[in-house]
C-alpha cells in the first residue's frame, strides 16, 4: 500500500462511508466503492458480480471497470456466468469458486495458477493485448449470511508500474468495503422486496374490485394507466399552463399508488348496487316477475269473460269478446312500455312516470281471494327512476364509496413520499366549480394531480369496453362527454386541452379500445376547447 499514506486511506474510507447516507442512487453507490477498491489497492480492473435475483444459478455482470482498456461501463451485453452445470458441479472459474466456498481467493498469477479456469481470461487478454495477472476475488455475504455477490479486483499495480501480488493489508481493507457492498446490495433488495409486495397488495384490492362486479371490468387497473399517460403530457409539454410543471419519479409513483386506491372503498358497496343493469334488478330482474304478473291477470280476464259467456246472447258475447281483446291488447301494450322503462336508457318525462302510476292501480281478486296488483310500490318506486336505474338511496350508496376511501386512506400512516395519497386518491368525484361530492371541493382545493384523476376516471368509465350490459361508447362521444363536462366547469379545462392535442386520449384508445370504438372525428370541434 506504498502509493497511500494513512491520511490519504482515510479520507478515501471517510468519503465512502459518507456516500453510504448522501447518495440515493444503489447503483452509483456500488460503484463509488468498486472506483474505491481500486483506488486504495492501485487496481487496474474492477467488477462486480450480483446473483441473479430470477435465477439463483446466475452471477450477472453489475459494474465493469478497467483504466487500461478504458472501460467503465454497466455491461449490458455481458452474458451472465452459470453457477452449476446440469450436473450441478459448480465452475472451475474463479468468481465462481469464491461464491460456492464463501472465502476471499488472492492470486499471484493466473497464468501460473492450475487450480481455476482462466481459459477465458486468456482468450481475453489475447484479444485484447492485455495481461490479466493478480486476482483478489471477495464473497458478498448480505444480513442472513447468504452470498449475494461477488466482487473482484485485477492486477494491483507497484510504485513501478509493475504488477504485484495483492497484498494481506489490502486484502482485509477489500474484504471490509465488500461488506460494505454487500449492505447496499442488501438494502436496494430489501427496499425492492418491500415495494413489490406493497405494489402487489395494492393491486391485489384493485383487483378484487374489479373481479367484484363485471360491470366495473379493469376499472382500477387501467385508471393508472390514463392518469400516468396524462401526467407524462403534462412532463413534455413546453407550452401553456404545464410549460414549467414537472412531476418527479416520486410525485409519479405517488399518482400511481394513489389512482390504484381511488375507488378501494367499492370494497364494501353492495353487489346487487354495482350490478344493477336494470330498474327492476336486485339479484335478478325483476321484469320476468312482472310479466308473469301480467300473464296471470290476462287468465284472469279470460276466466272471467267464459264465465260469463254462456249467460249471455250473441251480441253481448261479441262485445265481450272484443272487449277482453281490447284490455289484453292494453296489456301487452303497457308491459312493453315497463319493459323499455326497466332499461333506464331513456328519461322518464313527467307523463311516462303518470302512466307507469295508472298500471300499478290496476288490481284484481285471484282464485285464493287474494287481493293482486301489476305492480308493487317497490317497482313502481323503480320503474319511476327519471334516468339511470339507481334509486336515490342506492345512488348514495354508491356515492358513499368515496367516503369510504377517504376514511380508508386517511386512516393509513404513509411514508413521507406518499403523504398525498388520499388527497390524490378521494377527490376524482369533485368538480372545478364546487358542484362535486363528497366535500363539495372547488378548482382551488384540487391539486393538478387530483384533477388529472377526474379525467381518468371519467374516461375509462365511458370507454371501457367490457361491461355486460353496455357496448364501450364510440371515441367521439366520450371526448364530445368530457368536453361538455369542461364546458359545464366540472373538468380542468387547461389538462382537458392537453389530453387532446398531446394525442394522450389516442394512445389510451388504441391500447385498450376495440376497433369498433375508435371512430374518427375532427378534435377541433369538441366543446371545451374554446
Amino acid at each position: 500500500m506504498s502509493h497511500l499514506d494513512t491520511q490519504e486511506i482515510v479520507k478515501q474510507l471517510a468519503d465512502l462511508t459518507g456516500a453510504l447516507t448522501s447518495e440515493k442512487d444503489h447503483t452509483k453507490l456500488l460503484d463509488r466503492i468498486i472506483l474505491g477498491c481500486m483506488y486504495l489497492t492501485n487496481a487496474d480492473g474492477g467488477t462486480l458480480y450480483t446473483l441473479n435475483e430470477e435465477n439463483e444459478n446466475e452471477l450477472a455482470f453489475t459494474i465493469l471497470h478497467n483504466r487500461s482498456l478504458g472501460i467503465h461501463r454497466k455491461p449490458r451485453d455481458l452474458p451472465p456466468i452459470q453457477l452449476f452445470n446440469s450436473q450441478q458441479q459448480a465452475s472451475k472459474l474463479v468468481v465462481v469458486q469464491t461464491f460456492v466456498q464463501r472465502e476471499t481467493i488472492n492470486i499471484p498469477d493466473a497464468y501460473s495458477c492450475t487450480d481455476y479456469d482462466f481459459s477465458g481470461t486468456r482468450n481475453f487478454d489475447k484479444q485484447l493485448s492485455y495481461q490479466s495477472k493478480s486476482f483478489l476475488c471477495v464473497p458478498l455475504q448480505d444480513h442472513e449470511g447468504e452470498i449475494i455477490g461477488v466482487l473482484q479486483l485485477i492486477n494491483a499495480i507497484d510504485a513501478d508500474g509493475e504488477i504485484i501480488t495483492f497484498p494481506e493489508t489490502q486484502q482485509h481493507l477489500v474484504e471490509s468495503l465488500a461488506s460494505l457492498a454487500a449492505a447496499v446490495l442488501t438494502k436496494r433488495r430489501l427496499i425492492d422486496a418491500q415495494r413489490l409486495l406493497f405494489e402487489s397488495f395494492i393491486k391485489l384490492i384493485g383487483r378484487a374490485i374489479d373481479h367484484k362486479s363485471p360491470v366495473t371490468g379493469k376499472h382500477c387497473e387501467q385508471v393508472p394507466e390514463i392518469a400516468m399517460l396524462l401526467a407524462g403530457a403534462v412532463n413534455k409539454t413546453d407550452q401553456g399552463k404545464f410549460a414549467d410543471m414537472h412531476f418527479n419519479d416520486l410525485d409519479m409513483y405517488e399518482l400511481k399508488i394513489a389512482a390504484w386506491l381511488h375507488d378501494c372503498g367499492k370494497i364494501t358497496t353492495p353487489e346487487y348496487i354495482i350490478d344493477k343493469a336494470t330498474k327492476l334488478h336486485t339479484m335478478y330482474d325483476r321484469i320476468d316477475l312482472v310479466e308473469s304478473r301480467f300473464r296471470e291477470y290476462k287468465q284472469h280476464l279470460e276466466i272471467e269473460y267464459l264465465k260469463q259467456y254462456a249467460l249471455q246472447n250473441n251480441e253481448h258475447q261479441k262485445q265481450a269478446h272484443e272487449h277482453l281483446t281490447e284490455q289484453q291488447r292494453q296489456l301487452d301494450n303497457d308491459f312493453d312500455f315497463i319493459r323499455r322503462s326497466n332499461t333506464g336508457s331513456e328519461f322518464m318525462s313527467d307523463e311516462d312516470t303518470a302512466r307507469i302510476i295508472s298500471i300499478a292501480e290496476t288490481s284484481w281478486i285471484d282464485a285464493e281471494n287474494n287481493l293482486r296488483q301489476l305492480l308493487t310500490k317497490d317497482e313502481v318506486d323503480n320503474l319511476c327512476i327519471r334516468k339511470g336505474t339507481l334509486t336515490e338511496d342506492e345512488r348514495q350508496v354508491m356515492r358513499d364509496h368515496i367516503k369510504v376511501s377517504i376514511d380508508m386512506l386517511e386512516s393509513l400512516n404513509y411514508p413521507k413520499q406518499l403523504q398525498q395519497v388520499p388527497e390524490i386518491a378521494c377527490n376524482h368525484h369533485e368538480h372545478m366549480d364546487g358542484s362535486g361530492y363528497p366535500r363539495g371541493l372547488k378548482a382551488e382545493d384540487l391539486s393538478t394531480r387530483a384533477r388529472i384523476m377526474c379525467i381518468a376516471d371519467i374516461f375509462e368509465a365511458l370507454t371501457s369496453p367490457d361491461r355486460p350490459y353496455k357496448k364501450g361508447m364510440l371515441l367521439s362521444q366520450a371526448m364530445t362527454i368530457l368536453g361538455r363536462m369542461v364546458e359545464d366547469n366540472h373538468l380542468d379545462s387547461d389538462l382537458f386541452r392537453l389530453f387532446v392535442e398531446s394525442g394522450t386520449y389516442l394512445n389510451y384508445a388504441q391500447t385498450h379500445m376495440t376497433p369498433r370504438q375508435i371512430d374518427e372525428f375532427d378534435i377541433t370541434t369538441l366543446p371545451g376547447l374554446n
